[in-house]
């Protein structure tokens, strides 16, 4: 599968086989990631990347953090998938990715979007379903998780990608071209 065809292909998966990730797989995934573009500024250590494995263990993890949103909903807009019959945080993956970036460096956010992009580029060019999750957002960077999970100190969580083996080929629409403006 070349580059344009993984872009255009890859769907969010929202189900999941039971079956575990080998971890060399996971290594491979991370090294692909690890290509993503990053300025000079960035330096070496842009990111970090936090593997949590098990099925039960990240689902576990899920519930706390729906928990969690429910607990802290925003004011101005409060988050209406943490009532949603049927909504998972994690969706039954047994692994998830979390993209660290580094604290202090104003880049790295935009760095780990980069990374995480990569990595559900390489997940899906290898047979695997990915999906780009925001719902644990709120509670991974809430105070004590970090160190609970064992995050790296000095790097907060960024992005969050849940990978497994697809219990669906979802569908999609492709996308509208999008309004281009050439500019002068």
């Amino acid at each position: 599968m070349n580059v344009i065809e993984a872009i255009h292909g890859r769907r969010s998966v929202r189900a999941y086989r039971a079956e575990p990730l080998a971890r060399t797989l996971i290594d491979d995934l991370i090294w692909a990631a690890a290509q993503a573009p990053t300025p000079p500024i960035s330096g070496d250590h842009a990111w970090a990347f936090c593997v949590i494995e098990g099925r039960d263990r990240v689902a576990a993890y899920g519930l706390r953090a729906k928990q969690y949103a429910r607990e802290h909903q925003p004011a101005d807009r409060p988050w209406t998938w943490t009532e949603r019959p049927g909504f998972e945080v994690f969706w039954g993956a047994p692994a998830v990715v979390v993209v660290c970036a580094a604290r202090g460096n104003p880049e790295a956010p935009f760095d780990c979007c980069r990374a995480g992009q990569n990595l559900v580029l390489a997940a899906h060019a290898r047979g695997l379903g990915s999906c780009w999750v925001g719902a644990p957002m709120p509670w991974l960077n809430s105070a004590g998780v970090a160190e609970e999970l064992g995050l790296p100190s000095g790097f907060e969580p960024s992005v969050a990608v849940i990978l497994g083996h697809p219990d669906e080929q979802p569908v999609g629409e492709p996308r509208a071209r999008p309004r281009v403006t050439w500019c002068r």
